[in-house]
């Protein structure tokens, strides 16, 4: 078959672009990756220049690349926040080593005096994740520094605020903006969710009744897929500061961050339906007098929704899909009037449904739809 049939007309480009797109969203599946590349870059060129530098401080060259390491993190705002972190525990470090020196104890007590106080010091506040470095160059100054007094404490000082400086800028010609990523998690949050509901819809419309155990089995845990759409929105919103790319993505940017907020909303309403109907499901199975039960159009109206979450391309719905989970969850409201439920148990359930995927439902309508969806809120 010739390449004119498979690709039916495509430029001769076109697979050594595929092979982008696809390595594209490879890494941004695999941000470490990235940021590998990033640090060892800095480094290296940290190296370089204490190396040309030459004098006492091409003595410790070594400091300059610790810096960079320290400084190449997966926003630009937080490299420069964590770098001043780590210059700052560093000069606490040695000033705590050069005052001990100052008063001729013994080593062990010179060294247990710094650890100490060190440890005290690194959980102040400001210094956050980089507290740890205040007894560990309190340490090096004391004990390494010891034959230098002078020179090593600078350098130390010198060459990691200088590594820092050069990994922020590897950091600022390169900044990382997860918009892939973030795009990603959303989507297997939404995946996740509208399994949920199909689980629980399935688990009602099943024709035997489910025992406890059988429920349990189609609960699933949203609370890691939540935790992880929180963090990487939390990283999205930390690159958007010092980052050049931003202004060209902030129409995408601030539409994640709309869509991000209400999968945390709907997440929540699912996780409400999901307790009600594993630990209540069993009720709606009950018949009023003469009357079907509710587990029919309670189970559709969950498949609905279902539909409608795998359906979301942004913050809002489509009108069809939107409008077909308010149908279906009327017609649940609709039987449960018909069937004069609502001061049976099984009433109490549904109507408990009907309240949770018509605040959903709220939450996904477009401005043109406020008025009519939900139904009869």
């Amino acid at each position: 078959m010739s390449s004119e049939t498979l690709f039916k007309g495509a430029p001769r480009e076109a697979p050594r672009g595929a092979w982008r797109e696809v390595l594209r969203h490879w890494l941004a599946e695999h941000p470490r990756v990235t940021l590998a590349a990033k640090t060892a870059i800095a480094a290296g060129i940290a190296w370089i220049a204490v190396r040309q530098a030459g004098g006492w401080l091409a003595d410790y060259p070594y400091y300059a690349p610790l810096g960079a390491v320290v400084a190449v993190t997966n926003t630009v705002a937080r490299s420069l926040r964590e770098g001043g972190q780590a210059v700052t525990a560093i000069l606490l470090g040695a000033s705590l080593a050069f005052s001990v020196r100052l008063l001729d104890l013994p080593v062990v007590v010179s060294l247990a005096v710094v650890v100490g106080a060190g440890t005290l010091l690194a959980g102040l506040p400001f210094l956050r994740s980089m507290g740890s470095w205040v007894p560990v160059s309190g340490l090096f100054v004391l004990l390494v520094g010891g034959s230098d007094p002078v020179h090593y404490p600078l350098a130390y000082l010198g060459l990691t605020a200088l590594g820092g400086a050069i990994g922020l800028a590897v950091n600022l010609l390169f900044p990382p903006l997860p918009l892939l990523r973030t795009e990603r998690t959303e989507q297997r949050m939404r995946s996740l969710l509208a399994e949920q509901l199909d689980a629980l819809a399935d688990g009602l419309l099943c024709e035997e009744e489910l025992t406890d155990a059988d429920w349990a089995r189609r609960r699933r845990d949203l609370l890691p897929g939540v935790r992880k759409l929180e963090e990487v929105i939390g990283e999205l919103s930390e690159s958007r500061h010092g980052n050049w790319r931003v202004q060209r993505w902030q129409d995408e940017t601030d539409q994640h961050h709309a869509q991000a907020r209400a999968l945390q909303q709907l997440s929540l309403l699912v996780e409400d339906v999901s307790s009600l109907v594993t630990a209540r499901g069993h009720l709606l199975r009950t018949c009023g007098e003469g009357g079907p039960s509710l587990q029919e159009p309670a189970g559709h109206a969950l498949q609905e929704t279902a539909a409608l979450l795998r359906s979301l391309d942004g913050p809002t719905a489509e009108p069809e899909p939107l409008l077909a989970a308010d149908s279906a969850v009327q017609r649940l409201a609709t039987a449960i009037r018909e069937q004069d439920a609502g001061s049976r148990r099984d009433g109490f359930a549904a109507a408990s449904i009907v309240t949770s995927i018509r605040r959903a439902l709220a939450s996904l309508a477009p401005e043109e739809l406020v008025d009519r969806v939900p139904s009869n809120w």
